[in-house]
């Protein structure tokens, strides 16, 4: 079960240095761990979504570590799209990315080993599988990151996902 949160996290990371990219994300989660509420829609279903190449705000949502089938979809506009990636942040400091068979496995933190996860365009947009199931034991804040590649950049949006510990709002 997860609930949204309305008016949170916005972030935008370069995406020129791996170690800007790491930065930005561990600041990311640890802003979503002690609560910080930028101004910004809670769209975490919503959609489509745009993503950039300084990264685009997704949302936040409120879990209690179930999430069903979660997903979220992009528009990709006019970009030609020859991957698509999903990888996390958890607690503030683990790195991890999802396979194209759904499993999440540890990242070293360079886009360049990134795993091309294969979703494609259908009807205009493109659907992120991000999670199915429980996420109880990394329920400690998580930023999940959608990304897809076009024309040698990387353009991606962050989501964030905290405990759900004051009974939803």
């Amino acid at each position: 079960m997860y609930t949204l949160r309305k008016g949170s996290v916005v972030l935008s990371c370069l995406v020129a240095r791996m170690g800007a990219l790491r930065l930005c994300l561990s600041s990311a989660a640890a802003a979503i761990m002690f609560g910080l509420c930028l101004l910004g829609p809670a769209l975490a279903q919503g959609g489509p979504h745009t993503l950039a190449l300084t990264g685009a705000s997704l949302g936040t949502l409120e879990s209690d570590g179930e999430l069903d089938d979660l997903r979220m979809t992009v528009n990709p506009g006019g970009d030609t799209v020859v991957a698509t990636h999903v990888w996390a942040v958890i607690g503030g400091s683990e790195l991890r990315q999802r396979t194209a068979n759904g499993y999440w496995v540890p990242w070293s933190g360079a886009t360049a080993d990134l795993i091309d996860n294969g979703f494609e365009i259908k009807n205009g947009v493109i659907e992120f599988k991000l999670v199915d199931g429980s996420i109880v034991a990394d329920n400690q804040g998580i930023t999940f990151v959608i990304g897809y590649r076009a024309g040698g950049t990387l353009k991606y949006g962050t989501l964030g996902v905290v405990p759900n510990i004051g009974g939803g709002s």
